[in-house]
């Protein structure tokens, strides 16, 4: 199928440009260059031409900055995992075309080619058996059940695109390619446009309310000072003048400006793509980069078992080999009695038994597989066999010996091995060496057990089998299988000397020799991780196509649960268990959904449904998942990781991919999203306690002030909204982060953007702030000794009559202290900003961010310049180095504010009763909850609901059934017609047999 293509740059750039709050920006902005361009100046009734365009093109670059930062991001990110998945998909299959065989790309592959198949490749695309020995294929990824299944044309001969052969080799007729192959649909549904994330919803809702409330303010000044105005005129102490009203509309629109939060979109910008740079060296790439700060939201985890808590690498962990036991630690096996402890770390290990049942136990396990090491990619892998079979022959290289050696040293016409069958369940060779046969037989252990009259004890003596010693082995069986161990079987028998092997597998009493217990191990750093999301109060749930009993023996050994809480209803639930409830009893399965930990046998669609199930009830969802069959859940889900060695199908639906295929890597993401949204709500509390005092300050200093002037001018607002904002974003939104974070509940998804600790931050330093502002504005000039055009405020340093130019130096320096003050109570208000929780050190983690120091220096020295050496420009005139004091100080006393701020007894938002939790979901993810569950069977599809997925009668499945089947059943027949050409032994396909392959 075509892989989705992200977009050229330009095409990035204008999907960046289309957001609410650039649009808002660049309207303003125009708005404030045209006027400035246009409109004179009331007092001299000249167009400032120099000046009158700085304000709003300071404003586009900074839109500019931001939309190049987003975009450009967005296509290196792409890029990447377009060369990712180039590597990934770079594969070619050999076929057979006009009799001869060939190799050609996947991309090529057609209906009607036939494949040729064999052990350790995956499927690129749907067919049906032809002709094969042994073939058996791995379809977890497809349907999530971890048995093999082998493929034959009497019980199961149809092909899924997603698996994997792992054994055996034959042909294949391709029926299906690309879109309409089992993969291709999935990949095609998972595609679409991204939802908007939970922070992104808040922050659009924000921005429109801070864009009304802004014009709003706007409004009410031009309105107050319009009035005062026509007041003054109507009583003769004014003459109408059109620049007078033109002057007030700037100071509405200057009052927009500074209510907008332009530096928003660069901070949530800078926060995610710092985050996203960083996680890579934590072994996660982050495909769709707002799923940085979705992870720090996330309340509930839906893991797969195997690869991600499990190493995916079967291993002897325990055994019982000729009375002697032994348990190789690290792997939370409980030592049994008398049991010998060996260590895990060496790659070589030696068993405390004789030497000679270790080779009659490694001779057992060589012989009885076909399995064996091939170097794939510069790393050697096994091939062949299955997984159990892996973990035997690394447990016979673990003790020192050579499985390759042990085949070896029989010739191929000495030996002779009866395959493994679901039915008797164990696998025998007999091997004829030094002129005596010997059988050894490998299988389920209990049964295998049941055929031994004797038994090989330490001193390697073989002593018949008392009904006191099978016990003990049974015992010892269930004690590992209660570990979540596969328990396998080893004995042998002496045939005789066989020189003409029997035709059928021979039932000799056996000798029992031992017992292994194998399990996909822990990954060693899960269980860490399981305590961290707990401490985090995330709930993780684990999601495995295991038998209960090994599920929850794994989960236990997780720390998922613990043997109480299997006391609780639900705890671990079976997939047809799941499914029943769903389709039965949907609100009694909502009811208990909360306590479930572990689904075990579960199909490819209980995964999707508990997905839906938990975001319909307000969880943040992330989930885990490396199959074909995981795509939509991947999709629907807020966050969906795949492993780095999953489908391309699983990583195209995924939002961000584990390299390392590590659950400990989803912990990490959760620290970093948790720090990306404490970096954003760090700075929108900087921000919005400076929109918020400059809002007001401009309001109030300008309908109190006689001539109508704003305390700050134009170009200092523009230092203060532009400088401040984009610098403070650097400052704030880059701070790393700390395992501390969780210890904090999670963002839950209909929390308000501003907790209420937050908004008491904003009023508390907003008004403060303001105070400050207002006293230093109305009754500065006499504490400063400066102030208006007055002979009562002049001194013999300011004089007290107006330049030649109009300008009062005295006016200047007051408007000076009022900018300066006003500046240096942001920079010291930032180290405040950095706390969001109450805590009291405000100075605690500075380390952290290296930025902010250097940010702060820029600061002071931007600020520095703009007072002693851009008068001009700024309107300011230096001041000495008391007067400097005199403005640091009393900004300083923004410090002892915060502190006492901090002190106040603030609860955290927590949802209530009737807190409806998914609020923050958009149209797209609750259409998908919907269509999972009307699947399910949990709701009826209401008529007419606009839903894309109707329910199909029998008639009309049957009608696309048909189509399928005759469609397919002419490529058949054209093979047929070239049978003799292509020397191909084809079966006859009934209609119906047929059709079990076209409707999965």
């Amino acid at each position: 199928y075509q892989r989705r293509v992200h977009g050229t740059l330009l095409g990035l750039i204008l999907g960046a440009f289309s957001d609410t709050m650039m649009l808002l920006l660049v309207g303003a902005a125009t708005l404030s260059i045209v006027l400035g361009m246009t409109v004179a100046d009331p007092e001299t009734g000249l167009v400032d031409y120099s000046t009158g365009w700085i304000e709003g093109t300071a404003i586009l670059i900074s839109v500019t900055v931001v939309v190049m930062v987003t975009a450009v991001n967005d296509y290196r990110k792409a890029k990447k995992f377009e060369e990712m998945n180039a590597v990934q998909s770079k594969k070619e299959v050999e076929v057979i075309r006009g009799g001869h065989k060939v190799s050609i790309d996947i991309s090529e592959l057609v209906v009607g080619d036939l494949v040729l198949v064999g052990a350790g490749q995956t499927l690129s695309a749907d067919g049906v058996f032809i002709e094969g020995q042994d073939l058996k294929v791995d379809e977890s990824a497809c349907t999530g059940e971890s048995d093999i299944m082998k493929k034959d044309s009497a019980k199961d001969p149809f092909f899924l695109s997603g698996t994997n052969i792992t054994e055996g080799e034959g042909r294949m007729l391709c029926i299906a390619v690309g879109t309409f192959s089992f993969a291709g649909k999935l990949a095609m549904s998972t595609r679409g446009a991204p939802s908007e994330t939970p922070l992104q919803v808040k922050l659009a809702h924000l921005a429109e309310l801070i864009g009304k409330a802004g014009m709003t303010g706007a409004v009410l000044t031009f309105t107050i000072l319009s009035c005062k105005q026509a007041y003054k005129i109507s009583q003769g102490h004014a003459v109408f003048a059109p620049a007078d009203f033109v002057n007030f509309l700037l100071v509405a629109i200057t009052m927009v400006v500074v209510a907008i939060p332009e530096g928003l979109p660069l901070a949530v910008t800078i926060a995610l793509a710092y985050s996203m740079k960083s996680m890579l060296s934590d072994n996660c790439l982050v495909r769709i980069l707002a799923a940085c700060e979705t992870m720090g939201g996330s309340s509930a985890i839906c893991s797969d078992k195997t690869g991600t808590l499990t190493t995916n690498k079967m291993t002897v962990v325990q055994g019982h080999i000729a009375g002697t036991n032994f348990v190789f630690e690290g792997y939370g096996i409980e030592p049994g009695e008398n049991a010998t402890v060996l260590d895990s770390k060496p790659e070589t290990v030696r068993l405390n038994i004789d030497s000679n049942i270790t080779s009659i136990l490694c001779d057992g396990l060589a012989f009885n597989s076909n399995a064996e090491e091939q170097e794939i990619d510069g790393k050697l892998q096994f091939v062949g066999g299955n997984k159990t079979e892996y973990g035997l022959l690394g447990f016979v290289k673990r003790i020192g010996r050579d499985y390759v050696k042990i085949r070896d040293s029989v010739p191929r016409n000495h030996k002779r091995t009866y395959p493994f069958s679901s039915a008797k369940k164990r696998m025998t060779t007999i091997v004829h060496r030094d002129g005596e046969s010997t059988i050894h037989v490998k299988g389920a252990s209990e049964l295998v057990l049941e055929d031994c009259t004797h038994y090989l004890n330490h001193a390697n003596e073989t002593l018949p089998m008392t009904p006191e010693y099978k016990d003990r082995i049974m015992k010892t069986i269930l004690q590992m299988a209660d570990q979540g161990n596969r328990t396998i079987g080893v004995a042998i028998a002496k045939g005789g000397n066989h020189t003409n092997f029997p035709e059928e597998e021979p039932q000799p009493n056996l000798t029992l020799v031992g017992v292994m217990g194998l399990q996909d191990p822990i990954r060693q750093a899960v269980p860490d991780a399981i305590k961290d999301c707990h401490r985090a109060s995330i709930v993780v749930r684990m999601v495995t196509g295991d038998n209960m009993n090994t599920a929850i023996a794994i989960a236990k050994k997780c720390g998922l649960i613990q043997e109480s809480d299997l006391k609780k209803k639900g705890v671990a639930m079976e997939g047809k268990t799941f499914r029943k409830m769903a389709a039965e009893e949907p609100q009694e399965l909502l009811r208990i959904l909360p306590n479930l930990r572990v689904l075990a046998r579960s199909s490819p669609t209980d995964k999707l449904v508990l997905v839906s199930c938990l975001m319909d009830q307000g969880d943040i969802i992330a989930v885990t998942g490396d199959g074909t069959n995981d795509a939509p859940a991947l999709k629907l889900a807020d966050v969906g990781f795949a492993m780095h060695t999953g489908t391309e199908v699983a990583t195209g639906a995924s939002d961000m991919v584990l390299m390392d295929d590590n659950f400990a890597s989803v912990v990490k993401a959760i620290v970093w999203g948790r720090t990306v949204n404490d970096n954003i709500r760090k700075f929108l509390q900087f921000q919005l306690t400076v929109n918020f005092a400059g809002v007001l300050l401009t309001l109030i200093g300008s309908a109190f002030s006689e001539d109508g002037e704003e305390p700050l001018k134009p170009v200092q607002m523009l230092w203060l909204n532009l400088i401040m904002d984009t610098l403070a974003a650097l400052a704030l939104a880059t701070e790393k982060p700390s395992r501390e974070c969780l210890d904090r509940l999670p963002f839950y998804r209909a929390a308000p953007l501003l907790s209420n600790r937050m908004i008491a931050f904003v009023l508390g330093h907003g008004i403060f702030q303001l105070v400050v502002m207002l006293i230093t504005l109305h009754f500065g000039h006499d504490f400063f000794s400066v102030g208006p055009c007055d002979p009562k405020h002049g001194s013999e340093h300011i004089p007290a009559s107006p330049t030649a130019t109009g300008n009062c130096p005295g006016n200047l320096k007051h408007s000076t202290y009022i900018f300066n003050i006003f500046i240096w109570m942001q920079l010291f208000n930032e180290f405040n900003a950095r706390k969001l929780y109450g805590e009291k050190n405000i100075f605690s983690g500075l380390t952290r961010s290296p930025a902010f120091f250097l940010i702060l220096i820029i600061c002071i020295g931007f600020q520095y310049l703009a007072v002693m050496y851009m008068g001009a420009f700024m309107h300011t005139t230096p001041l000495n180095r008391d007067e400097w004091l005199i403005c640091i100080g009393i900004a300083a006393i923004e410090i002892p504010v915060g502190f006492l701020i901090n002190l106040l007894p603030i609860k955290p938002w927590t949802p209530g009763p009737n807190t409806d939790n998914t609020q923050g979901l958009d149209a797209k993810k609750r259409k998908a909850i919907y269509d999972a569950k009307v699947g399910a069977g949990m709701i009826k599809e209401n008529q007419g609901s606009g839903n894309l997925t109707k329910e199909l009668s029998a008639r009309k499945k049957w009608a696309i059934a048909g189509t399928k089947i005759k469609a397919q059943a002419r490529v058949v027949k054209a093979i047929k017609h070239h049978k003799s050409r292509r020397d191909v032994a084809l079966d006859v396909w009934t209609p119906t047999s047929l059709a079990y392959g076209v409707i999965y």
